[in-house]
């Protein structure tokens, strides 16, 4: 019972120093909003064609082995963050090596991760929500400046806005729920209200990971044993299953977390909400695009030689040139984003579109 309390203590102890860094990191953050987890890839060619940054504190080649490079990533990285290397670690997430960063108490915060035919040539970075809190102030603008000529591919990151005076909280959120303020194209995304039944400090959950975006609502004091405390966080899970994250984010956070949702977007004032487009949705605008184009372009010319001399010489066009790769506008979009963007751009011509079913047969 005694270590059950001194463990209590120390937790509510460190929320209330957490707590104190997180009002920092709110007064001078971008709309009050933070970044509370990161995760970022690069190819490893990005890292062979210059010096990193610029000034040449880091430099990697291809004689190294894929361990010393994560080690050498890894030492550069912790500085950018305002923290200490740690040791090397078993590869995580499919990687073969991977190399911690720790706090001054030696906990580890973040890491670096690389190698591994699976990942094909990549590098992981990742910061932990901690190493987010207590990271040395600037460290957003760092990284950015450090993955931006890199390429870097955000593939996950955490957009929090905190809430100390529980001025929004579960109820909030729940009727936000139901008011809309989560669908997407009239349809309510799935939710959870783990805790609510039991009395418990509850956690709400909108959308699922695998969708690329999720948000999460919760009691942030009762974390730390802090159970009359206000404190309450909204938090936007962004991944990159079907979207393109900015790099933009880390510096730029408060627009993003407001394009999420429109709950998000109103608990934000005076900041002009900035969506992340699903790639099916902009492959939709790619075939839509290239349907206006050739609306403009080449049926004028189409629609007299037809007069002319019939239609069935455009099939046999269609069959004759079926072989051809796609051009740039349209490679790599789906038959169904294809099927999409051309009922869509159809629709100004009549109320009930056909299907374009000859599609799956060219």
């Amino acid at each position: 019972m005694k270590q059950s309390y001194q463990t209590d203590e120390r937790l509510v102890l460190e929320g209330k120093k957490v707590k104190i860094l997180c009002a920092e990191r709110a007064a001078h953050a971008d709309a009050g909003v933070i970044v509370d987890y990161f995760r970022c890839t690069v190819q490893r060619e990005t890292l062979f064609a210059a010096q990193i940054p610029s000034k040449g504190e880091l430099i990697v080649d291809g004689l190294q082995l894929d361990s010393e490079i994560v080690q050498d990533l890894a030492v550069h990285f912790a500085k950018l963050l305002g923290f200490l290397p740690g040791e090397a670690r078993p590869g995580r997430d499919y990687y073969d090596h991977s190399y911690t960063i720790i706090n001054e108490h030696g906990k580890e915060v973040a890491s670096v991760s690389g190698g591994g035919v699976s990942q094909r040539g990549t590098f992981c970075f990742t910061v932990k929500g901690e190493g987010c809190t207590f990271g040395q102030a600037g460290w957003e603008q760092r990284l950015y400046d450090f993955f931006l000529p890199l390429q870097g591919k955000v593939t996950r990151i955490d957009l929090a806005r905190d809430f100390f005076d529980g001025k929004y909280g579960f109820d909030a959120a729940y009727e936000a729920y139901q008011n809309d303020e989560f669908s997407y194209r009239g349809r309510k995304p799935s939710f959870d209200d783990a805790g609510s039944k039991k009395g418990f400090a509850s956690t709400f959950y909108v959308g699922k990971r695998d969708s690329g975006k999720m948000f999460r609502g919760y009691d942030k004091g009762h974390q730390f044993k802090l159970l009359d405390d206000p404190w309450w966080r909204a938090e936007v899970e962004l991944r990159s299953a079907n979207r393109v994250i900015p790099l933009e984010t880390l510096i730029r956070p408060a627009s993003f977390f407001a394009g999420a949702y429109g709950f998000t977007a109103r608990i934000l004032e005076n900041v002009e909400p900035q969506a992340i487009p699903t790639l099916q949705k902009v492959a939709e605008s790619s075939v839509e695009r290239t349907v206006r184009w050739f609306e403009r372009t080449v049926a004028p010319s189409l629609v007299h030689l037809s007069l002319a001399a019939g239609f069935d010489w455009l099939m046999d066009i269609a069959e004759n040139q079926a072989h051809r790769p796609l051009p740039k506008s349209l490679n790599g979009i789906s038959l169904e984003a294809m099927q999409a963007g051309i009922r869509k751009s159809l629709k100004r011509f009549s109320s009930t579109p056909p299907e374009p079913a000859g599609l799956a047969t060219i």
